[in-house]
């Protein structure tokens, strides 16, 4: 099966040209973890598991965690309308106020998307989350549709806001809470939702660990992105940095329920609303699809210069985490391929 893996990951790597690509799988007493390919194709810097990826929108799964952990600290309610905890909030579109939390997490409210990240403008405060749901981008909008018809559409917004009523509960910004109740406690060193800490913007305290961002020029050739995708205005929508290692720590917590009760994970994975183009369902932060008679549960990242796939499968105690540096890559579809040939 390492062969087979090993193979696959060579193949995967030039057939999709890629400059990058790690995968970490984990099931029961077997792990793998392997890499090909570079961290920057410009340095040439060979890629390592312990390397660090931008998770993009695996991040959510870890809002989603936080926020079910105050819910059953009973600080919060899952069907609660949101604006009880930050009545300050507010929206052109009148129909916000009948927004639940739930409706929030599993992207039936109605919310629209952010249309600008300005990664290429990071702001680093601890203000900056607060001033974009004030934003006049958030402030004008107007929902896509009323929330109690569920219906799903995929929304940054909604999870800025889910990350701004954690930072408000817990009397605490977002990124320290997650940090103090999920990191820390799993161990997980080597995360963090702060990357600017890493030394994105000063490459002589670089964390060498850190990969380079890639896209592909209009000539398909693989260049550098001129900027890292983060931005702390955006960061319960994506901008956890991790790695293999971490990751798979997060899923065993997951399968061993250090974070949060088995009912209350079980609830999380509930089905929710259908996605109409991919057949797939939206649970509480989670996806949800089938694959070979199994029933899996994750999430996709993408950003600029990055794509991940991190999904769990609950009956095998099986972890599959691709990661790739660079824009479009397909790592889903290696995802599932990796699930086939676990078979």
């Amino acid at each position: 099966m390492r062969r087979k893996l090993d193979e696959f990951l060579e193949k995967a790597l030039i057939c999709y040209d890629l400059p990058g690509l790690a995968v970490g799988i984990s099931e029961k007493e077997f792990v793998y973890r392997n890499t090909s390919g570079f961290k920057d194709i410009v340095n040439r810097d060979s890629l390592l598991a312990e390397d660090v990826f931008h998770m993009a929108s695996v991040t959510k799964l870890f809002v989603g965690t936080s926020i079910l952990q105050l819910c059953e600290q009973g600080q919060i309610l899952l069907d609660g309308r949101f604006t009880d905890y930050i009545p300050w909030f507010q929206m052109k579109d009148e129909r916000y106020r009948d927004i639940t939390i739930r409706q929030l997490l599993n992207h039936t409210s109605g919310m629209p998307d952010v249309k600008d990240y300005q990664w290429d403008k990071p702001e680093m405060d601890e203000g900056a989350l607060e001033r974009y749901v004030r934003s006049s981008e958030v402030k004008d909008a107007r929902l896509l549709w009323p929330p109690e018809e569920g219906r799903f559409a995929y929304s940054n917004i909604a999870y800025e806001i889910l990350g701004i009523i954690i930072a408000t509960v817990s009397s605490m910004s977002f990124e320290d809470y997650v940090k103090r109740n999920i990191f820390e406690p799993l161990e997980m060193n080597d995360s963090t939702l702060l990357t600017f800490e890493r030394g994105i913007y000063d490459s002589r305290g670089k964390d060498k660990s850190l990969c380079t961002p890639h896209e592909k020029d209009k000539d398909k050739k693989i260049v550098r992105v001129p900027h890292f995708p983060y931005n702390r205005a955006h960061g319960p929508s994506s901008t956890l940095t991790s790695n293999l290692y971490d990751l798979e720590k997060w899923a065993l917590a997951i399968f061993n329920h250090k974070l949060i009760k088995k009912e209350t994970q079980d609830a999380a994975w509930e089905k929710q609303a259908l996605i109409p183009n991919n057949g797939e369902h939206i649970c509480l932060s989670w996806f949800c699809r089938e694959q070979n008679g199994y029933v899996l549960y994750g999430h996709e990242g993408t950003d600029d210069g990055f794509r991940v796939s991190f999904w769990i499968c609950p009956e095998r105690e099986l972890v599959i985490i691709v990661c790739s540096n660079i824009s479009g890559a397909p790592v889903k579809k290696i995802s599932k391929h990796i699930f086939d040939l676990l078979q």
